[in-house]
């Protein structure tokens, strides 16, 4: 049965819905978690004062492109859509605090993906912070911060996405009243089996803190369902190197560690680059922007990580995760016979640069 309404703990074995037929407390043997994240609104002037202001949910609603379309967060959300709507054919413009964009990633991999999306025509503002926002008549203005100079900036455009993060939806729920723990950001706090400290309640998905991705939630159901009716033997350990893509054009992808978690870890490494534009693949379909990297161990010879900037990175990803998983030596990519022409033969080329 599907309730459509609000939901709140009324004990550890009861849960109460609120629609607009009124109220009812459903009980159950075991309750799952499963209420996802949303957008993390910052508090700034005038972000609740717009219609113009938008999330990554709430964009998809719009019903015309806009002329200009500026993005507040330099992360992987916020380079996804500027992506997308730069080839759409709006002017983008990306506020982003930090020194530089997709943080998580070396700073080669960052600098190599500002250069392909500034050359379709985004624009980039770095180590600035938003100040306010203003609507006036069919504009919206934003005001920044550059935190290097102190000196204050404009920027007008017509919609403004805010790409700031994503934190758990737990507000509302009253897990107090079923005595579930929280972390410090509202996360649900799991055991390696997705159980919560109360034994029969569970929480799935990006509600539990963890990585924000629909594959993880697919395997967090795997883990239940065969701690419910199967041999019990599923964790979340024995996930291993999980990959990860990032929409962007050409698209960006990693495994494992970069090289600066590698060198932080304390590892022996050597590493590999490999140009696109060298090869044939990309030559033929004539997408010949970004860069191949992996990091290997260099006294096991295993495979630490790797980052695809390329298209088809998405795809490609998952023959290095597997070969990860598996245990497999570097040796194993670089002698691997793949077809061609194609994109996943590169690896033979990468891996032979060791």
């Amino acid at each position: 049965h599907i309730y459509n309404g609000t939901a709140s703990f009324v004990s550890s074995t009861e849960v109460e819905i609120d629609s607009k037929d009124g109220k009812l407390i459903l009980e159950g043997e075991n309750i799952f978690i499963n209420t996802g994240a949303s957008t993390i609104i910052p508090n700034i002037p005038g972000i609740n004062d717009s219609k113009k202001i938008y999330t990554s949910t709430t964009i998809m609603d719009l019903k015309e492109l806009p002329k200009h379309l500026i993005i507040v967060g330099g992360g992987y959300i916020g380079l996804e859509f500027s992506s997308i709507y730069a080839n759409f054919g709006s002017k983008v413009t990306v506020i982003e605090v930090g020194d530089r964009l997709a943080a998580r990633e070396d700073k080669d991999i960052s600098n190599n993906i500002k250069e392909i999306l500034e050359n379709k025509g985004i624009s980039f503002v770095l180590n600035s912070k938003v100040k306010s926002f203003k609507e006036e008549g069919n504009e919206i203005t934003v005001t920044y911060l550059d935190t290097l100079t102190n000196l204050e900036t404009e920027v007008k455009g017509d919609v403004v996405l805010i790409a700031t993060g994503r934190k758990p939806n737990t507000e509302g729920l009253n897990l107090e009243a079923a005595g579930v723990k929280t972390t410090d950001k509202g996360a649900v706090v799991v055991d390696n089996r997705l159980r919560t400290n109360i034994p029969n309640i569970w929480a799935i998905g990006d509600v539990n803190g963890g990585l924000q991705f629909t594959y993880i939630s697919l395997d967090d159901f795997r883990i239940i369902k065969d701690n419910l009716f199967g041999e019990g033997k599923r964790t979340t350990d024995d996930r291993g190197a999980i990959p990860y893509s990032v929409f962007i054009e050409p698209s960006l992808a990693r495994v494992g560690l970069s090289e600066t978690e590698a060198i932080e870890k304390g590892f022996e490494i050597k590493v590999a680059k490999l140009s696109v534009a060298a090869i044939p693949r990309a030559r033929v379909i004539n997408e010949i922007e970004g860069v191949m990297k992996a990091v290997v161990d260099a006294k096991t010879n295993k495979i630490l990580g790797c980052t695809l900037l390329c298209t088809e990175a998405s795809e490609i990803i998952n023959i290095v995760s597997t070969a990860i998983n598996t245990g497999q030596d570097y040796t194993f990519l670089r002698d691997n016979i793949f077809t061609h022409p194609t994109m996943s033969e590169a690896l033979n080329d990468l891996f032979s640069l060791l």
